[in-house]
Formats: structure tokens, C-alpha cells, sequence
């Protein structure tokens, strides 16, 4: 607010000044609420975001679970009661005026004194909301609940849960899991009902059990189990567990990749609309996109040397 004011006073008149004027006029006491309500709470899901940027799926799901945990526990009147009064005091400090009554509340009419006990009558007296109540429901409550029912809808969804499955996915790296028969089948019957692997559910649940018998994880992550298998050579011995392995360490977290892809392709398009040919466009594409991944010189100059026989020696 002292950046606008200074920024509205400041000799000669900025371009901005108008611009300032009218940012602050809408500074009242409900914009200093509502940044007390959202700071705490945009805190938690901050670290959901976080989550979410990495590359850890069950990780980043079982943060979000979190978050939804904390979502709820916000909602209580002693924590907006507290909220509220972090607002008033901020409001009392800035010199702003906290209103008297509910904002958009008309005057009460009068009930006529042959319907004052009439039925009809019956919301004329009802209960006086304070301002404190009015904003507990109207901005607190209702914020809350959105943030959970779209937190809840996209890592949720509907029908058959997705954090079940995850969950289900997460089990299939953990020995302890399968000492329990009635858990282990629950979690079988999940994963093959979902990923259509109908009448391998005992073979999966042998599989299973064989496997972290047979062999040890260093971790109980998805790249651990896949280290194994590819050291002993066990894809063949376990097929269904190594494609459900498989499937757990390459579900995406997020949509990143996919925003970064069409970020490259706006770039790589502009530069090379017409130098080139879409064969050519697709594989400068997927350079750009996967820049990450190390690529080994000698490794191409081989490949390049095998595309076409040529009677001359490559150096």
C-alpha cells in the first residue's frame, strides 16, 4: 500500500498513477481478509505443487493426501475466528474501516403487525448473522470447500479411485504386503480388474510372492524392482508383475512434459518452418524436448556410418 500511495503522489505524475488511485480504493477490509484466508492455506498446497514437480508419483500422492488431510483441518470457527481477527488488526493498523454490518445487507423491513405472528413472516426472524459468521460461511467455508472437491476431483477422480490404484501399484514394491492374504488379494483383484489382466489373478499373486522371496531390493521404489529384473533376467519368469512394474514407473506426475513439448515445437517452428521437412521437424522436436538424456557421440557416428554403405573409410 505504500508502494501505490508514494507511486499516486509521486512529482512529476507517473503513467501508473491512475492505475494506483484505483488499486487503492479496492483495499478494503474484505481484500485484507480474504489475503489472510488464502495465505495459510495456498502455504499447504504449496507443497503439493512441489509434489508434484518430481518424479515420484506415489510420493508426490501421498503429499497430496496430506494436503486434503490439512484442507480439513482447517475448517474449523476457532481457526477462521483467528484469521478473522488478524484481518481486523490489520485493518485497524492501515487505517481502513471495518464495516458495521453485513455488506449488501438492506434494511429490515418492518412486519406489519397483523403478520407479525404469521407463518409467512417466519424469515423475517430469523437469526442476525454477525459480520464475522456472515464471512465464516460466505468466504471461508465456501473457499475451503472448492479447493478440497477440485483437489478430491483431479487426483481423485471418479469411479474406481485413482490414489487406490496408485496405492495398490505402490504395495506391489513391498514384501510386507503380502503376509497378509486378504490384503494381498484385495489389491491383485484391483490391479487386474482395472488393467483388464482378468483370470491372472492367482498367477500375479504367485508371481508376487516367488519374486521377494527369490530376490531382495536394495529400495521399495518401481526403478529398484526394475534393476532386478533386468540383472537377473526375470521379465521372463515374472511376465505379469514386470508389466505392472512396468506401468508404475512411467505414469507421468504431471502434464509438464507436455507443455514443454509444445513450447519447443512453437520455437523450433518458428526457426525452421520452411527449412525442413516434417521427418526432419519430428526428430529436431524430440532433441529439444529430451535434452536431458545424455547422448553419446561415438554411439551416433556409428549409427550415421551403418545408415548408408559407403566404400570410402570413416575416420
Amino acid at each position: 500500500m505504500q508502494y501505490l500511495e508514494d507511486l499516486r503522489k509521486c512529482e512529476p505524475p507517473d503513467l501508473a498513477a491512475g492505475d494506483a488511485k484505483i488499486l487503492l480504493r479496492s483495499i478494503n477490509f474484505e481484500f485484507l481478509l480474504c489475503l489472510e484466508i488464502t495465505t495459510p492455506v495456498f502455504l499447504e498446497t504449496s507443497m503439493a505443487s512441489n509434489a508434484l514437480q518430481q518424479k515420484d508419483l506415489a510420493a508426490a500422492y501421498t503429499v497430496v493426501d496430506g494436503v486434503l488431510r490439512r484442507v480439513q483441518e482447517l475448517r474449523t470457527d476457532e481457526q477462521f475466528t483467528e484469521i478473522f481477527m488478524k484481518a481486523t488488526t490489520a485493518a485497524e493498523a492501515l487505517g481502513i474501516e471495518i464495516p458495521e454490518q453485513i455488506p449488501g445487507q438492506a434494511r429490515r423491513r418492518k412486519v406489519p403487525e397483523k403478520l407479525k405472528y404469521s407463518s409467512n413472516s417466519a424469515d423475517e426472524d430469523h437469526h442476525v448473522l454477525t459480520l464475522e459468521e456472515y464471512y465464516r460461511g460466505k468466504l471461508y467455508f465456501t473457499f475451503l470447500d472448492i479447493l478440497r472437491q477440485e483437489l478430491e476431483r483431479r487426483f481423485r477422480g471418479e469411479g474406481k479411485n485413482s490414489s487406490d490404484i496408485l496405492r495398490s501399484l505402490h504395495s506391489l514394491t513391498d514384501p510386507a504386503q503380502w503376509k497378509n492374504i486378504d490384503r494381498g488379494l484385495n489389491t491383485v483383484h484391483s490391479l487386474c480388474e482395472f488393467y483388464g489382466f482378468q483370470g491372472e489373478e492367482t498367477h500375479l499373486q504367485t508371481e508376487l510372492r516367488v519374486f521377494h522371496a527369490t530376490y531382495t531390493c536394495p529400495e521399495r521404489t518401481a526403478k529398484a524392482m526394475l534393476d532386478v529384473f533386468k540383472e537377473f533376467d526375470a521379465h521372463t519368469i515374472f511376465p505379469t508383475l514386470f508389466k505392472l512394474i512396468k506401468t508404475h514407473a512411467t505414469l507421468p506426475v504431471s502434464t509438464a512434459t507436455v507443455e514443454r513439448t509444445f513450447s519447443k515445437l512453437k520455437i523450433i517452428k518458428t526457426r525452421l518452418r520452411n527449412l525442413c521437412g516434417q521427418e526432419r521437424l519430428s526428430d529436431l522436436l524430440l532433441l529439444a524436448v529430451e535434452r536431458e538424456i545424455p547422448v553419446d557421440n561415438n554411439e551416433v557416428l556409428k549409427i550415421f556410418i551403418e545408415m548408408v554403405p559407403n566404400r570410402r573409410p570413416f575416420l
